[in-house]
């Protein structure tokens, strides 16, 4: 015969009975309060065993199997069973003590503190709690909160750009029996822009033609929002094109004038998820144009009351860039010829016309060139008593 019994019972809970083996099969008997037929003792096979299926919690304990013979002494073995109990999956709760779903943590900005708190319940023996980052164990420290909750809160102060993306894991394990238990987060964060700049801008532009300027910014995530000025008005007719997840172009399309020579064109790059954080980047404009020419009498002249023998001095004033190169007079359509002798002289910007005749009447103006061209002014009309 071979009788089972656990702990310190005196009743068997499994007996096999091979006395009348020649007449029958072996007798099998499993208590059915504790294994009924979760067991089986295999004697065809040597070593003959116990077979437990589906193993419970309170299995555990220390068996022993008694064997009695015929003609020889019983013998006795025993087993300390030892049953683990696995912990339940890791949970993890943020800093207000609630439940993290998703597979997300964040998003964050930087120089954030994550604090995270992983949860495990149940457990024999008691579990370890861990919390790793990119497969390195940064933290061990755990504590019994109540019953057989543990808990191990994660402080991971100031992260960085470069912590983008990393992996938090809370890990549980009670045995290397099985592969621990674990619960994983991707470390999702708002970053500010790294860079703004203009960029395949012309150096010149050309008054009332039409351009295309690009500003590219990289670093922010999500992409930057890129937004143009002149001065403190936004430039609107604009056209944004996402390079790759950290990089986007926005393209400018507009006129200039003249007025825009030496105005200053600013992009600005800033993500609204980063609260007053943004770059800009300025570009001064040079455009180009044909001078801007107009005439004008001297301003100590009384127009109407202008005599023979009067000395009389006109104005050019002219506006270009680049600069102009050369300036003409003209009478009546007439480029006028300088000659100190005939009392008709240039200086600088001023046409002096001495001692004036009736045939000084007229229409007057000036022209000026440049590199862009040549423009003349309007007429001036001068009349002589």
């Amino acid at each position: 015969m071979v009788l089972w019994f656990k702990d310190n019972a005196g009743i068997p809970l499994y007996s096999v009975d091979v006395r009348d083996k020649v007449s029958r099969q072996p007798a099998h008997w499993s208590a059915p309060e504790v294994f009924g037929s979760r067991a089986k003792f295999n004697i065809d096979k040597s070593p003959a065993s116990l077979l437990i299926k589906n193993l419970k919690r309170h299995d555990q304990g220390i068996y022993r199997c008694r064997i009695d013979f015929r003609t020889i002494q019983t013998q006795t073995y025993r087993y300390n069973l030892s049953v683990i109990v696995l912990p339940e999956q890791p949970v993890v709760l943020d800093r207000w003590g609630r439940h993290i779903n998703g597979t997300k943590l964040g998003p964050k900005e930087e120089g954030d503190d994550v604090v995270i708190t992983c949860r495990v319940s149940g457990g024999r023996p008691q579990p370890e709690v861990r919390w790793l980052i990119n497969g390195v164990i940064v933290d061990d420290q755990y504590e019994q909160n109540s019953g057989d909750v543990i808990e191990n809160r994660l402080l991971w102060p100031t992260i960085q750009r470069s912590d983008l993306n990393s992996i938090f894991t809370c890990q549980t394990m009670n045995t290397k029996l099985v592969e621990a238990k674990e619960t994983s987060y991707v470390l999702d964060m708002h970053l500010k822009p790294l860079t703004v700049k203009v960029i395949n801008a012309p150096g010149t532009l050309v008054a009332d033609k039409r351009y295309e300027i690009s500003c590219q910014s990289m670093g922010s995530r999500p992409n930057a929002i890129i937004t143009w000025y002149k001065g403190k008005r936004q430039m609107r007719r604009t056209k944004d094109e996402i390079l790759d997840h950290n990089t986007t172009v926005s393209v400018l399309s507009f006129v200039p004038t003249t007025e825009d020579d030496g105005k200053t064109l600013t992009c600005r790059a800033e993500n609204p998820n980063v609260n007053g954080l943004f770059l800009e980047t300025d570009w001064k404009m040079n455009v180009v144009y044909p001078p801007m020419v107009t005439i004008q009498f001297g301003p100590t002249l009384v127009v109407d009351d202008i005599k023979e023998g009067d000395d009389v001095y006109f104005e050019c004033h002219v506006r270009a860039n680049p600069d102009w190169k050369k300036l003409q007079w003209f009478h009546n359509d007439i480029l006028l010829q300088f000659n100190a002798s005939a009392r008709i002289i240039q200086s600088g910007q001023s046409l002096v016309l001495q001692k004036v005749t009736k045939q000084s009447a007229g229409n007057y103006a000036c022209s000026a060139i440049n590199a862009e061209g040549e423009t003349v002014s309007d007429q001036q009309l001068l009349r002589v008593k």
